[in-house]
């Protein structure tokens, strides 16, 4: 993460510096400076003549900007953690062919939006002649299914995904 200190100094030297354009990209960070396009929508907004104003006036500006980075990187970070924490996948834990029902004509053991609880059967995988019913471990809704009726499946492919309550 970019220290925001720097930030501030790398805005205050191309300012005194006057330097017009500057990209950046490091990792995951990439700032872009072009100080000659200027709409005129926001024209008007940057009439300052006094430098010292606009110190004052900048130091304020960048104090406001960084407290909303901070803000948004929180806000990012908690998202990040719950969402890795929130969602439960099966997995096939064989090679087979997968079935979302019992027979072709029987209604699927579980739909989209449907919630599941431990222990229901989810599906079907056909692997020699021989019908595996796999279970769900979780309870949670039914947020995806990752794989057509049908379809042949390898051991460890995701079958399905769970939003875990």
């Amino acid at each position: 993460m970019t220290n925001i200190k720097n930030v501030i100094k790398l805005i205050n030297s191309i300012y005194k510096n006057e330097i017009n354009n500057l990209k950046i990209k490091r990792q995951r960070t990439q700032i872009i400076i072009n100080k000659v396009k200027v709409s005129q929508k926001y024209q008007k907004n940057l009439s300052i003549t006094d430098n010292n104003q606009f110190s004052k006036n900048n130091k304020k500006h960048i104090k406001l900007i960084n407290k909303k980075i901070k803000e948004k990187i929180k806000k990012e970070k908690n998202n990040k953690i719950e969402h890795s924490n929130v969602y439960s996948t099966i997995i096939s834990p064989m090679v087979g062919t997968f079935y979302k029902s019992s027979a072709p004509n029987e209604p699927s053991f579980i739909n989209i939006n449907e919630t599941v609880k431990p222990k229901q059967i989810v599906c079907i995988i056909e692997a020699m002649k021989l019908m595996n019913e796999i279970e769900s471990e979780v309870t949670g809704e039914v947020v995806e299914i990752l794989v057509n009726d049908g379809d042949i499946v390898d051991c460890g492919q995701a079958l399905i995904k769970i939003k875990v309550k």
